[in-house]
């Protein structure tokens, strides 16, 4: 099985802990949360690229989790 991932990073501070918070109908809200950045971007869609097991498995044990800093 395939992994695949987008991955979104924060001009503001450079953080790679950024989501999608929130659809405005076809927009999205962007949200970092290590800076509380907030942007709506629209007209665009996000890529992805493919992943082992082991990048995938290390990258959800390296998620950011709400209110703590960036590890």
């Amino acid at each position: 099985m395939s992994n695949f991932v987008s991955v979104i990073f924060c001009r503001n501070c450079n953080s790679r802990y950024v989501e999608i918070e929130e659809w405005e109908g076809k927009t999205a809200v962007i949200h970092c949360r290590t800076c509380g950045n907030r942007e709506p971007i629209g007209k665009f869609t996000l890529g992805r690229c493919k992943v082992t097991n082991t990048e995938l498995q290390h990258a959800r044990d390296s998620r950011a989790k709400p209110g703590k800093p960036e590890r």
